[in-house]
C-alpha cells in the first residue's frame, strides 16, 4: 500500500522526532532508571499533537496512522507504551457502536490503559462475565497503566474485559522482561470485577493489537538493517569493507526483502482495518504470523554479519534483537494460530 502524501508528512515528522529524542543513549539511559514511565518524553511527544490527532470522534488519524506511528516507535525502541495507549483511549472506540463505545469509555474512566496479549492471558470470567479469576504473565503498556484489557474465557468463547488495577482481588507483581527498554507487571484476580466487551468488539481489537505490533516489529527489523548496512560499508577485512563479500551481501539482501515484505503485509493490515473490514481478520493474523518470524531472524542475521561486535553489550544490535522477540514471545507461531490462520484465508469473513 502506497503512503498519501498526508501519511508520508506524519511519518517524517515523527522520524525527526524519534531521531531527535529517543537516541541510543536515552534509551540505554531508560534501562538503568528505576522509573516506570518517562514523563518528559511522553510530553514531548504529546505536543506533536498526537492524542488530537487519535483520540476524539472528529480525530483524523486511524489505524493506518498508528501503524506509522507503531514502525517509528519500533525503529527508535520507543521504551514508552504511546502505540498502545493510543490504541485502547483513541483509535478502537470509534470503531465500536455509540452505546458501547460509551460504555467501553467509562470503564476506561480516561485512565492509562494496557493490553494483554491472548497468550499471555489465563482468565476465566463467572457464568455471568461480571468478575474475573486467572493470571496475566505480562501486558504491553503495563508498568503505569491503570485499566488493563485483557482475554478471558466467558462460556466458552474468547472476550476482552477490562479491569482496573486498583479494583478488589487485584495483585500484582513486577513480571522479568526479555525487552530491557520496557517495564512489565504480572496480574493475578480472584473474582475481581470486569467490563465485558462484546464478542466483535473484542475481535477488533485483538486484530488492531496484532496490525500495531506487526507494524513495530517492522520497524525494528527496517532499523537493524539500516545499522549494519552503515556498518558493513566502513569496517575492513583483508583491506576491503566487510560488505564487499558476498556473503555477506546475500545475508544483508535476502533480510532486506523479508523485512519489506513484512512492511508491505503491515501497511496492507492497517489499511484493511479502515477500508476493508472483511479482509482486516485475515491480514492482520497474517501480518504478526509473518512478524513472529521474519524481525527476529532479520535481526540475529544483522548480529551475525557485525561479527564479534554484533554480540557485545556495548553495540545496540541486541537491544533491537530483544524487542522482536519479544513480540514473537506474544505471539507465537503456534499451531493453534496457525490454524486460525488457515481457516480466515479459507473463510476471512
Amino acid at each position: 500500500m502506497q503512503l498519501s502524501q498526508d501519511q508520508i508528512e506524519l511519518q517524517d515528522l515523527l522520524r525527526g522526532f524519534f531521531a531527535e529524542h529517543v537516541t541510543s543513549a536515552v534509551v540505554r539511559k531508560r534501562i538503568e532508571s528505576p522509573q516506570a514511565e518517562q514523563r518528559e518524553l511522553l510530553d514531548l511527544l504529546s505536543q506533536l499533537g498526537l492524542r488530537e490527532g487519535f483520540c476524539g470522534s472528529d480525530a483524523p488519524y486511524g489505524a493506518p496512522e498508528l501503524g506509522i506511528l507503531s514502525v517509528e516507535c519500533g525503529a527508535s525502541l520507543m521504551p514508552e507504551p504511546v502505540c498502545e495507549r493510543l490504541l485502547c483511549e483513541g483509535v478502537f472506540p470509534r470503531l465500536l457502536g455509540a452505546e458501547e463505545a460509551s460504555a467501553y469509555s467509562a470503564a476506561l474512566g480516561g485512565k492509562p490503559t494496557a493490553v494483554a496479549p491472548r497468550e499471555c492471558c489465563s482468565l476465566k470470567a463467572d457464568a455471568k462475565g461480571k468478575s474475573v479469576s486467572g493470571e496475566i504473565a505480562w501486558s504491553f503498556g503495563g508498568a503505569d497503566a491503570e485499566t488493563v484489557l485483557a482475554v478471558a474465557s466467558v462460556a466458552g468463547a474468547e472476550r476482552l474485559v477490562v479491569f482496573s488495577r486498583s479494583a478488589p482481588g487485584v495483585s500484582e507483581r513486577v513480571a522479568s522482561s526479555l525487552d530491557l527498554t520496557v517495564r512489565l507487571r504480572k496480574y493475578t484476580l480472584k473474582k475481581a470485577p470486569v467490563f465485558l466487551l462484546s464478542e466483535g468488539a473484542s475481535a477488533t481489537l485483538l486484530d488492531l493489537v496484532e496490525v500495531i505490533k506487526a507494524s513495530e516489529a517492522y520497524g525494528v527489523a527496517r532499523r537493524a538493517l539500516e545499522i549494519t548496512c552503515e556498518y558493513v560499508k566502513t569496517r575492513e577485512q583483508f583491506g576491503v569493507p566487510v560488505g564487499g563479500f558476498q556473503a555477506v551481501q546475500q545475508k544483508l539482501a535476502d533480510s532486506y526483502a523479508a523485512s519489506e515484505s513484512l512492511g508491505a503485509l503491515a501497511r496492507f493490515a492497517a489499511w484493511a482495518v479502515v477500508s476493508s473490514s472483511e479482509q482486516r481478520a485475515l491480514t492482520s493474523r497474517a501480518a504478526i504470523a509473518h512478524a513472529s518470524s521474519v524481525a527476529p531472524a532479520v535481526c540475529e542475521s544483522c548480529i551475525q554479519c557485525l561479527g564479534g561486535i554484533g554480540f557485545t553489550w556495548e553495540h545496540d544490535l541486541h537491544l533491537y534483537l530483544r524487542r522482536a522477540k519479544l513480540i514473537s514471545l506474544a505471539f507465537p507461531n503456534s499451531e493453534q494460530r496457525s490454524s486460525e490462520l488457515i481457516a480466515r484465508a479459507v473463510r476471512p469473513s
